[in-house]
């Protein structure tokens, strides 16, 4: 049998493949928070799983090590003295060597691209691999409950010290929503995440602006209108909430028939019970008003610069391909952190 090369979901099966086997082990960096359910399509994690991941870096979370077993599970460890960026699969069936973490982002996104190669068992450098887990393996250490505590909670408003590492992750002068999602979510404090991917009706958005517009000739909040920017009002109906709940500061995220993505800054101005919708009924409407994207400061809760609006949607749009994907997000009004959970962005 030859090395083969293997990217996409052809990688992906036969990680899950060599995993199967007798003997099984791996020295993979980073564990997402479902590794075990990833790589065992849902099985229950073999008992003589040796395992080496790495704590430096702090991406590992603490949810991810109970999965495998910490803090009693001996066969669970880490090289305390080093970074492990490496990424190795093996068993009796060979060993894949690739860029995937174990992770639902690096196995199951269709967003993302990892490449790899297999080897088949037996062969020298199969041999190598194999001889190299070894002394990696007895010079780690188990996951005990010290380093189980010391590992993050989550991926967000980490410091360097915090996680052990050299540096903390480099975000840039203008990082965009997904980058800031992934490794600083406290940066969105008092900001809110709404998803959507119903159009309100026509006759919903006339309804309410008739009623804004009666407002402000009888100068009810003539002050807040000002800022909506002459009028020009953006509405979000049939939320079923109450105006307490709904959030002063949000993104909005929305996604067409056609599968764009359209992202905008919002504040909210008021909360309309009852619109008329053309149907004899009413809806609910929550009236915003549209921030300059990249206002920044007091502006926007603080939020740092981002990348253009057009860079993050593209990014989005990537991400939200699949629509099954955005259905995990779809009509609901999320903080940053339980965006990033719903999403699997490890």
């Amino acid at each position: 049998m030859d090395v083969q090369y293997l990217t996409g979901e052809g990688l992906a099966k036969r990680i899950r493949k060599v995993m199967t086997g007798n003997k099984p082990w791996m020295c993979v960096a980073f564990l997402g928070p479902t590794w075990v359910e990833e790589l065992f399509d849902g099985r229950v994690m073999p008992e003589n799983l040796r395992v080496v991941c790495d704590l430096r870096m702090g991406m590992t979370v603490q949810t991810a090590l109970r999965a495998g077993g910490a803090p009693s599970n001996k066969c669970l460890r880490h090289l305390p003295d080093q970074q492990m960026h490496a990424k190795i699969y093996a068993s009796d069936k060979g060993a894949v060597i690739c860029s995937a973490n174990a992770s639902h982002a690096a196995l199951s996104s269709a967003d993302r691209i990892e490449d790899g190669v297999w080897l088949p068992p037996g062969g020298k450098a199969y041999r190598d691999a194999a001889a190299t887990f070894e002394r990696r393996y007895r010079k780690a250490e188990p996951v005990d409950a010290d380093a189980l505590a010391k590992a993050p909670e989550h991926l967000g408003g980490l410091s360097a010290a915090a996680v052990g590492v050299n540096e903390a992750v480099d975000l840039g002068n203008s990082p965009t929503l997904l980058q800031i999602l992934r490794h600083d979510p406290e940066a969105f404090k008092g900001i809110r995440f709404v998803f959507s991917n119903e159009e309100v009706a026509e006759a919903v958005k006339v309804g309410a602006k008739a009623i804004m517009d009666e407002m402000v000739s009888n100068h009810e909040g003539a002050a807040e209108d000002e800022e909506a920017g002459s009028h020009k009002y953006h509405y979000f109906a049939n939320w079923e909430r109450k105006e307490s709940d709904w959030p002063g500061l949000f993104i909005s995220v929305y996604r067409g028939s056609n599968g764009k993505i359209y992202l905008g800054m919002y504040r909210h101005l008021r909360f309309i019970p009852e619109v008329p919708n053309g149907e004899g009924e009413t809806e609910e409407v929550f009236v915003a008003a549209k921030v300059r994207w990249n206002t920044g400061g007091a502006g926007f809760g603080d939020l740092r610069k981002l990348a253009t609006v057009r860079q993050c949607e593209t990014e989005l749009g990537v991400l939200f391909k699949n629509e099954g994907t955005f259905e995990r997000v779809a009509g609901k009004v999320l903080d940053a952190g339980s965006v990033r959970k719903a999403l699997e962005l490890t």
